[in-house]
């Protein structure tokens, strides 16, 4: 195996994880959130998310619930805990300083990229413009 496809499938186990951190999902869900993430330039096939999942279930980092979505376990927890650093926010500050880095990237996104997404941005910043507004 190349290194390449060893590294993406390290991200894609990370961020299936990171994913599954956040809430339960169904396999497809996860490849459209990683789709959604990385802005359509990622989308994984499900002849690569399902067999992970599979995998990860194995090895006891997730576990297939119910209702057929697969959620993390405290062993998943731990694992994704040691490889990303998991920022909650928890407070006005931490969401005040989350926009401060999300307006710094969109001023060093090419312009071109962004377009897709303009109506979307705009939509989010008056939200909030009125939410503060209203405070």
């Amino acid at each position: 195996m190349s290194e390449l496809i060893a590294r993406q499938k390290g991200r894609l186990r990370l961020m299936t994880l990171w994913l599954l951190w956040q809430s339960p999902r169904r396999g497809i869900e996860i490849i459209d959130d990683i789709n959604k993430m990385t802005w359509g330039f990622w989308k994984p096939s499900p002849g690569s998310i399902y067999p992970l999942l599979n995998k990860m279930e194995e090895e006891g980092v997730i576990e297939k619930t119910s209702d057929g979505k697969y959620k993390i376990t405290a062993k998943g927890s731990e694992e994704i805990k040691e490889f990303l650093p998991i920022k909650q926010i928890n407070s006005i500050e931490d969401s005040v300083q989350e926009l401060e880095g999300l307006a710094q990237f969109f001023k060093e996104v090419e312009r071109n990229k962004l377009i897709e997404y303009k109506h979307r941005i705009i939509s989010a910043i008056k939200e909030i413009e009125e939410v503060v507004k209203n405070a």
